[in-house]
């Protein structure tokens, strides 16, 4: 009995203070390498408001993937208009060879659409629109 008293207090005795830093394995202080404070004189931890964080950035993103999506709409409606136009044309009769950068205009033919060099002014035939060739071999429709 008397050693078993002896023994907790040699393990009282051995054991450190819950204030005091001691690291078992390497048995030395460690508080000084800690990142945070050891002691209730330390200096406060603060934690930062993440969620403000975050909501500020789901709001700034948002409104940039809603901006870019809007872009791309434009874009892809623009493409949509510019395949049919070519497609338009493309398909249409004609018996010249069009130049980069000229204007023609399409028609309304008995049996199909055809692009010619007359002006819609010069003649009665039914307009269909005015396009000029692009360096790319797009078709693109312009006001007439």
């Amino acid at each position: 009995m008397k050693l078993t008293i002896f023994a907790k207090k040699f393990e009282l005795k051995k054991k450190k203070p819950d204030n005091v830093v001691w690291d078992e394995e390497q048995e030395e202080y460690i508080a000084r390498l800690l990142p945070y404070a050891s002691q209730a004189s330390g200096p406060v931890i603060k934690i930062p408001n993440v969620d403000a964080f975050k909501q500020k950035g789901v709001e700034k993103v948002s409104k940039q993937f809603q901006t870019e999506l809007e872009e791309l709409k434009d874009k892809i409606k623009d493409f949509v208009k510019t395949a049919s136009d070519t497609q338009k044309v493309y398909t249409a009769k004609f018996k010249f060879e069009p130049l980069v950068g000229e204007t023609y205009f399409l028609y309304e033919g008995e049996k199909e659409d055809y692009l010619s060099l007359i002006a819609p002014d010069q003649w009665k035939k039914k307009f269909l629109g005015a396009y000029r060739l692009s360096s790319e071999y797009k078709w693109e429709r312009i006001e007439w």
